[in-house]
């Protein structure tokens, strides 16, 4: 299992812990606006998040799983996460969220540029990203990272707990 920590300027991004469900719940999984670009809607309660952080604790066992929490340097609380969501061929596929009250900092552009760096690290040569075409701000983290839009693809559901129809931009980055 992985243990690593990553360290950036401003930022820790370590593993999940069961006691960081409250801040997940508080900072991000329950804001509307920050899960609107999602693939899952706002977590309704704190026992939705506590459901997601027992998932998330169990794929930890499997060594293909690569999940940080986003935390900064003064503060231990999450303050978002940045993981690998899918492999696609055999190449990995990340995502992230952010809490809403950090957005504009640069802090996602930090830790995704880490993340990116961690897993060529480990041996990927190749990772990739989508980003609704909507979500200007995503689409421009994932440039100022180094990321080059490869296409654009229509989903007729963005997934099973949120089944409306997306447009995506698709990005790579090579080692």
């Amino acid at each position: 299992m992985n243990t690593t920590t990553l360290k950036t300027n401003h930022l820790i991004l370590r593993k999940l812990k069961p006691e960081d469900t409250e801040a997940i719940f508080r900072n991000w999984a329950s804001d509307p606006e920050v899960t609107k670009y999602v693939t899952w809607l706002p977590h309704p309660n704190v026992e939705t998040t506590q459901a997601l952080v027992r998932m998330w604790l169990k794929e930890e066992e499997n060594p293909k799983t690569v999940r940080y929490m986003i935390t900064e340097k003064e503060s231990d609380e999450p303050i978002g996460s940045i993981d690998v969501v899918d492999y696609v061929d055999g190449i990995p596929e990340i995502g992230y969220c952010l809490s809403r009250k950090h957005w504009g900092k640069g802090y996602m552009t930090e830790a995704c540029q880490a993340f990116v760096k961690y897993l060529f690290a480990i041996g990927f040569d190749k990772i990739v990203i989508e980003a609704d075409v909507n979500n200007a701000a995503s689409n421009k983290v994932i440039q100022k990272c180094g990321f080059s839009f490869t296409h654009v693809e229509r989903k007729e559901h963005n997934s099973a707990l949120k089944p409306e129809p997306v447009t995506v931009n698709w990005y790579e980055i090579k080692k």
